[in-house]
C-alpha cells in the first residue's frame, strides 16, 4: 500500500507530516487530508482572508513529490456541506 504525507503550507510556514499514512490510493489520501483539515478549520476561521487564502494541504507521495494540493477555500466549502 502506498504511503502519503499530509503537509500543511501557509503564510506562517510548513508543517510536514513526518510519518505519513498508508492508504490504497490518492482518493483515500484526500479523505485523510480532509480529516486533518476538519480538525484545524476552527483555528483557521479567525484568520483574515489574506492569510487563510494561502493555506493549503499538500499530499505528497512516497517519492516526496506533491500529488494533490487542496486550498483552504475548498476545505471550508467541504466542511459547510
Amino acid at each position: 500500500m502506498p504511503r502519503y504525507y499530509i503537509d500543511i503550507r501557509s503564510h506562517f510556514g510548513i508543517s510536514e507530516d513526518p510519518s505519513g499514512v498508508d492508504v490504497p490510493d490518492i482518493s483515500a489520501a484526500k479523505t485523510e487530508a480532509l480529516k486533518v483539515a476538519e480538525k484545524l478549520l476552527s483555528s483557521w476561521a479567525g484568520l483574515s482572508p489574506d492569510y487563510s487564502s494561502e493555506i493549503v494541504i499538500e499530499i505528497v507521495g512516497e517519492d516526496l513529490r506533491p500529488v494533490l494540493i487542496i486550498p483552504c477555500s475548498e476545505m471550508m466549502a467541504i466542511s459547510r456541506d
